[in-house]
């Protein structure tokens, strides 16, 4: 029998909740404080209202609590509560060499572990097992192998520096959470809240609904829109596939497809600016450039990456003889055109960003714009009740990239106090062999296993730690590197085996997991070559003449459809196997960065889709019937 809340405790959550919610608004538009009192609060609040909302299994059940749930959210304000009050001895003490009370080791060590058992409820197993792994590392890792090894460190030492400073637990990765994401998220629970996801459903299956694969490529569209702001994949297919995927199912579409579709998509809106989940604002910030840089940098992979999916859809739908919705079933363009004025919050923030504020008081700004646009439709206005409870949701929707962050910064903590970054490079560079090709490979698999089962900004900040040195002694670009990571992180949320927006594909679609997740790979193949372009021709992040940004982007664009057709098996008519192989051949020399593999590439890849055409005009010409 389950044990329902008393209703004091279910009032004194909710008000946890809309208090938590109210203290990043009040913080955003009135200044934030010290980030040794900022980012303890956020914790303690997080964590605290975790306890609260999932349940030991990791299911979300806000309306039930047990009281061992309700002794670990106690236990929380306590320690991560006290933490916030010493903030200001926090901020003198030398780290490691002014000595802990006994009371400070309790309540660090407590801390740490009950971020590790939150992390495991809310994100999963994977990044929890991630951080034990990283602090035994940092117990015993006097004991490894002499290119591991480190100096030593006792307990006192890990509790210190992990939770008595900004080096671990409240690192970077809170302090971004604790600014940028989870204003972010207030700005998307309100946009969505406001009607505004609902008008870019009904752009989305007006504009495109009517084409060849119309559901899917309403997939593809509003996962775009939805992925660039949600800073999570997984979110992003329960948002939008709820309706995408059963649509494709009805049209034709195989399970996996669909799922896959919906999947790939959701995290290539990781990858949009002007948002990418949230990640653009904390690269920005370990780069020390400005945040529209890594905006325009972003724009033609992210472009490159859709356009490869468009195709993909396109061609299979081509190959399959789908065709788009019937006119009746499409939402009528006019009438979603006069509900556009919901959209207006999100050029509110572009505009606010571009006239040089930060992107967090942008997002403040938009978000007060989405709350007086809600009050010209009398179906979204938003009346104090509805308030209240979209600052309830906003809160709930913050535990897990907070408790995700904690433990990201566990492992940074790790790797800053034993120097574990210097000593990956080593490993990767030697086992390479010097040949830098296998150094970015080796690379590429380190940022996917290490990405995998984590929320966007998470997985980038990981990666970004082990990866980028690495990157930078073998004498790339900072800029490229951090995206080169970055990309292959991302990626993760559809590469088994823990790709977290595959399995929450499989369970709309009602496929299994890992054959939405090989599909989904397939689909999104362009994402695992482009990486490796840009980290060599640094054109593709909008560096360098425009000439060579413009040849670049029109050759890539030849590449993406040849990889298109050689894996969908079509261009025009249906290719056999061979007809791929030497499809897939032109695509690669298209995308190695240099004129003569470009023309070379372009220029056979044209002659074979011309002769494909031929080829499949005679075909349709010989099926036409005789009439006598």
């Amino acid at each position: 029998m389950k044990r329902k809340n008393l209703p004091i405790l279910k009032w004194l959550t909710s008000a946890g909740f809309i208090t938590f919610t109210c203290y990043h608004l009040w913080t955003t538009a009135f200044g934030m404080p010290v980030s040794y009192f900022h980012r303890p609060v956020f914790v303690t609040f997080a964590v605290s209202l975790g306890f609260l909302v999932y349940t030991f299994s990791g299911k979300k059940k806000v309306a039930e609590t047990g009281w061992f749930n309700l002794l670990l959210a106690v236990v929380a304000i306590i320690c991560f509560g006290s933490m916030t009050a010493d903030y200001e001895l926090t901020s003198e003490r030398l780290s490691m060499v002014d000595e802990l009370t006994d009371w400070q080791l309790w309540t660090g060590g407590i801390s740490i572990l009950l971020i590790l058992e939150l992390t495991r409820r809310t994100v999963g197993i994977a990044l929890s097992l991630v951080a034990v792994v990283a602090l035994g590392y940092a117990l015993f890792g006097l004991y490894m192998p002499s290119m591991l090894a480190h100096r030593g460190f006792s307990l006192i030492d890990i509790i210190d520096h992990l939770c008595f400073g900004l080096e671990g637990v409240f690192s970077i990765p809170v302090g971004v959470a604790s600014t940028y994401i989870v204003v972010f998220i207030i700005f998307g629970t309100f946009l969505e809240k406001s009607g505004a996801g609902d008008v870019m459903m009904d752009l989305g299956k007006a504009i495109a609904g009517h084409y060849r694969g119309g559901p899917a490529k309403i997939g593809v569209f509003t996962s775009a829109f939805f992925g660039s702001i949600s800073g999570s994949a997984a979110a992003n297919v329960y948002a939008t596939g709820t309706f995408t995927i059963p649509m494709m199912k009805n049209l034709g579409y195989r399970k996996g497809f669909a799922g896959a579709v919906e999947a790939s998509s959701s995290t290539g809106g990781q990858l949009v600016p002007p948002v990418m989940g949230a990640a653009a604002f904390l690269m920005a910030d370990i780069l020390g450039v400005p945040y529209l840089q890594i905006c325009k940098a972003a724009l033609i992979p992210s472009f490159l990456y859709f356009f490869s999916l468009i195709l993909m859809i396109d061609f299979e739908s081509a190959r399959k003889g789908l065709k788009g919705l019937e006119k009746n079933d499409l939402p009528d363009l006019r009438s979603s055109l006069k509900r556009s004025y919901l959209l207006l919050p999100i050029l509110v923030l572009l505009a606010v960003m571009l006239m040089g504020y930060t992107p967090y008081r942008a997002a403040f700004v938009a978000t007060g714009c989405s709350i007086l646009m809600s009050l010209l439709s009398k179906k979204d206005r938003m009346g104090i009740r509805k308030l209240l409870l979209i600052l309830q949701i906003c809160a709930q929707r913050t535990i897990l990239i907070a408790s995700a962050c904690a433990a990201a910064g566990i492992i940074i903590g790790v790797v800053t106090l034993t120097g574990i970054g210097l000593n990956l490079t080593s490993v990767i560079i030697t086992s390479s062999g010097g040949i830098t090709l296998v150094a970015l490979l080796l690379i590429m698999v380190a940022s996917i296993i290490m990405g995998m089962g984590t929320p966007t900004t998470v997985a980038y900040v990981i990666v970004a730690t082990l990866g980028v040195p690495s990157l930078m002694q073998l004498g790339f670009d900072v800029l490229a590197a951090h995206f080169f990571v970055f990309y292959f992180g991302v990626l993760s949320m559809v590469t088994p085996p823990v790709a977290v927006a595959a399995y929450a594909a499989a369970e709309i679609a009602g496929e299994g997991m890992m054959k939405i997740g090989f599909i989904a790979v397939k689909l999104c193949f362009v994402a695992f070559i482009i990486p490796f372009v840009f980290i060599y021709d640094n054109s593709m992040l909008m560096q360098g003449s425009w000439w060579d940004i413009v040849t670049m982007l029109l050759t890539s664009m030849v590449g993406v459809v040849a990889v298109a057709a050689s894996f969908q098996g079509w261009l025009f008519k249906n290719l056999n196997l061979l007809s791929r192989l030497v499809i897939f051949t032109c695509a690669i020399l298209a995308f190695i960065p240099g004129v003569i593999s470009g023309l070379v590439g372009v220029g056979l890849f044209a002659t074979i889709s011309t002769l494909s055409y031929i080829k499949s005009r005679q075909q349709s010409i010989q099926n036409i019937p005789e009439y006598t």
